[in-house]
């Protein structure tokens, strides 16, 4: 990857990016699903349209069943998301976004607590909505 500490540097982008399309891809279902566009086909679109990602293809299929994959604790996903913006800080790069989903990840680590999961922000996205991402059983 390059020089002392690229490895992880890489490994903290990745995530940030996953984390951001968990986080856009909430945001889109939500607006959607209250614009009162069927959940399923949104859904089915988002999967096969040029804005599909790893997340939609494999993530949320679960999330729209409830799962909010605890296995990964909120605390660390706001350590690694503080890591990067922080970084990103140092260099003097512009990152309004990645500081946006690490503030909201922050919001759900104060509402949730540590063991909530990689998608506790999807949650926390979903109860100020009003509204739950899931598919008709």
């Amino acid at each position: 990857m390059g020089g002392h500490g690229a490895g992880y540097t890489t490994k903290l982008l990745v995530n940030l990016l996953w984390f951001t399309h968990a986080v856009a891809t909430a945001e889109t279902l939500l607006i959607g699903h209250r614009a009162g566009i069927d959940l399923t086909s949104l859904t089915r679109t988002l999967a096969g349209g040029p804005a599909s990602s790893t997340f939609i293809q494999d993530h949320l299929p679960g999330l729209l069943t409830g799962d909010y994959l605890t296995g990964f604790g909120l605390d660390r996903i706001v350590d690694q998301l503080t890591a990067i913006t922080s970084q990103a800080e140092r260099l003097g790069t512009p990152h309004p976004l990645a500081a946006a989903v690490r503030a909201l990840h922050q919001e759900a680590l104060e509402s949730y607590g540590p063991a909530s999961g990689e998608l506790a922000a999807v949650a926390l996205l979903e109860e100020l909505a009003g509204l739950r991402l899931r598919l008709p059983s």
